[in-house]
């Protein structure tokens, strides 16, 4: 597949939330069960996973909360790592076990900043998500400066020490003309180290058929970001000055499946709140690392930064 940005597409440009077209962030929204997402959104996500299931490839449902799962996890390690503030790049819509409730069950003192271009994103992140310790800020991840240096960034994380850097699904929304290696180095190169970085990445290896298919469907409907798949030799780059803790560069389902894997349970379920009015948190058994679901599309990992050489 080609990696690099094509020619500008000549689209509206008096759709400003763009509501047009599909858009990534509303197709995962879709995929999670969410309501924040419109028929177009639905009807691309739909012809997607009936696209790659025809491959035997697994569904972009099952991706999106195998994620979900693997998000928990990774926050729950860097808390176990003594990680008090993280930098969720590239955020999208709220979902079920948002960071910020992954982190606060467990540390109330944490902080988080969420961090998203789209407008739509950004304002349902700040009416949902708003309280102590959470900050969201619309601004591009490919603009690591102004995200860097913004007072709201800065007023919240202490860069003094250790941050939690995250980028959950979003490094294969960049083209390879926008050096998403250079993007991670940058925000890298801001933190102390000991701080971590988290990130998950589609692949292509296992199944290139579908990749390709996929990644030629954000084309041809003109999603607004693309899906590019990347060998494991590209996503480890990302990992520069980082030593990967164990198991390394894995697919989601073999990322430290014993770690407790609770996702909140639906507003609707008659046991979802206990007698004290908090939301119950429902075990969910992590899939067989001998199981082929996420092989298609992912590859993850977590990092410690490197000490400072001389």
């Amino acid at each position: 597949m080609s990696a690099q940005l094509p020619e500008p597409s000549g689209l509206d440009g008096d759709d400003p939330i763009g509501i047009r077209y599909p858009n990534t962030a509303r197709i995962w929204n879709y995929q999670l069960g969410g309501k924040d997402n419109f028929a177009v959104d639905r009807k691309a996500s739909d012809a997607a996973n009936a696209m790659v299931r025809g491959l035997g490839v697994p569904a972009g449902a099952d991706t999106a909360v195998e994620s979900r799962h693997l998000l928990q996890r990774m926050v729950d390690y860097m808390l176990g790592q003594g990680v008090r503030q993280f930098l969720d790049l590239g955020s999208g819509l709220p979902n079920m076990a948002s960071t910020h409730q992954i982190v606060h069950r467990t540390a109330q003192d944490a902080r988080v900043v969420y961090v998203d271009s789209d407008p739509v994103v950004s304002s349902h992140a700040a009416a949902l998500m708003a309280g102590p310790g959470v900050v969201t800020l619309q601004a591009d991840l490919r603009e690591p400066e102004r995200v860097l240096s913004d007072p709201q960034v800065r007023g919240l994380l202490d860069f003094g020490q250790p941050v939690g850097i995250m980028f959950m699904c979003v490094l294969h929304c960049l083209w390879d003309s926008e050096d998403p290696w250079h993007v991670v180095r940058q925000f890298r190169d801001a933190v102390v180290p000991g701080s971590y970085l988290a990130l998950t990445h589609m692949t292509g290896e296992a199944h290139p058929e579908a990749a390709e298919g996929l990644f030629r469907m954000t084309q041809d409907l003109h999603w607004n970001t693309p899906l590019i798949s990347r060998s494991r030799t590209d996503i480890a780059r990302f990992f520069d000055g980082f030593t990967l803790v164990e198991p390394g560069l894995v697919r989601p389902a073999q990322w430290r499946p014993d770690l407790d894997n609770p996702l909140r349970e639906s507003r609707e379920s008659l046991d979802s709140y206990d007698d004290d009015g908090q939301p119950v948190l429902r075990p969910i058994t992590p899939e067989p690392p001998e199981s082929d679901a996420g092989a298609a599309w992912h590859f993850c990992g977590v990092g410690v930064k490197d000490k400072d050489k001389d």
